[in-house]
């Protein structure tokens, strides 16, 4: 008997919905989870499974009332938040948690201290990480620091580049104060200020449960003449845009295999500080040969044009094995909790 057609799979994934903050271009980022549940669709097809897809919109209820009626034995966690919230991602694997279910991916403490990017900074410093100096700050009126332009400025909790533009990186206290002040009016939250590092940009993927393993680096690069070179919002969703145009993805990154080497260690021991699971990107700057973090993404986006498929492909990795790895990643931990 083929375990896999009597394997119940859930793929949990959260309908796009308005953003309650920002701008209104942000709604493409929202859309885009709906793509990423279509490839796990398309893989789950070609693997074989028995499974379900199962969006989350308005209703929690609703989710629950499915959740207990299918009885997934696993489920592939996709939502990166809720109701529209993407402050809200941390909660959904807690209802999956508390029902029992095993479920791919990071668990609600790693979503939440990631997610908040000066708590993220603050324990990769006081582990010996690299992170640039940095400052958090509530509005305009108390931003005060031992300044070093150029400054970076961007929402304390948000991802897919929400809230970054060319005009996130700022020469002077004139440019800081009118930024924070754009981000705590568009975004409503705190905004996180740090030292802007020029260098080569590195996305270092992380893949696996008990023993992660870094997948091939891929490195965005930039046709911009001056800086910044950012991966902007526009550059990350809208293809027709000059910021587009000029920041490219290349995988494998060419890098002496000592730099490589450093790159690999420090992207590997956030992983586990920040207790991420099954897969992972860590984001580096490289300047004169030292790395130097600015994120850790838990649950990344896995869609085919992302630079976490991207990695997989470099490595020889299907898609289909992709899913495969993370469907027995989960059972694994279950196995070992019963």
């Amino acid at each position: 008997m083929d375990r896999k057609k009597n394997l119940r799979v859930g793929v949990l994934f959260n309908r796009p919905a308005e953003p309650p903050r920002g701008e209104d271009s942000d709604f493409v980022a929202e859309a885009e989870v709906e793509e990423q549940a279509e490839w796990v669709q398309k893989a789950l097809d070609k693997l074989g499974y028995d499974y379900r897809m199962l969006p989350f919109e308005v209703d929690l209820e609703l989710l629950i009332r499915a959740l207990k009626k299918y009885k997934p034995e696993v489920v592939i966690n996709l939502c990166e938040g809720a109701f529209g919230d993407s402050h809200l991602e941390s909660n959904v694997p807690s209802i999956l948690e508390l029902l029992n279910i095993p479920y791919t991916g990071s668990p609600p403490l790693s979503l939440g201290m990631c997610q908040n990017k000066g708590l993220t900074k603050k324990i990769l410093k006081a582990n010996g990480l690299p992170t640039p100096k940095y400052w958090v700050f509530e509005d305009s009126v108390n931003c005060q620091g031992d300044f070093e332009f150029p400054l970076f400025v961007k929402p304390l909790r948000e991802d897919a580049s929400l809230g970054i533009s060319r005009n996130s990186y700022v020469r002077n206290e004139d440019e800081l104060r009118a930024q924070v002040e754009y981000i705590t009016d568009r975004y409503k939250q705190p905004v996180l200020v740090e030292k802007y590092i020029a260098g080569r940009e590195l996305n270092v993927a992380i893949l696996g449960y008990d023993e992660p393993e870094v997948l091939p680096i891929s490195e965005i690069t930039f046709g911009f003449r001056d800086e910044p070179k950012i991966v902007s919002y526009s550059a990350k969703w809208f293809k027709e845009s000059d910021e587009y145009e000029k920041t490219k993805p290349v995988c494998p990154a060419a890098l002496d295999p000592s730099v490589k080497n450093k790159v690999e260690k420090i992207a590997l021991k956030a992983f586990n500080l920040l207790y991420c699971r099954d897969y992972a990107r860590v984001d580096i700057r490289l300047r004169d040969g030292s790395p130097w973090i600015l994120e850790v993404n838990p649950n990344p986006d896995i869609s085919m044009e992302a630079g976490f498929s991207r990695s997989l492909k470099t490595a020889g990795i299907s898609y289909e094995q992709f899913v495969e790895k993370i469907i027995q990643f989960a059972l694994q931990r279950a196995s070992k909790r019963s």
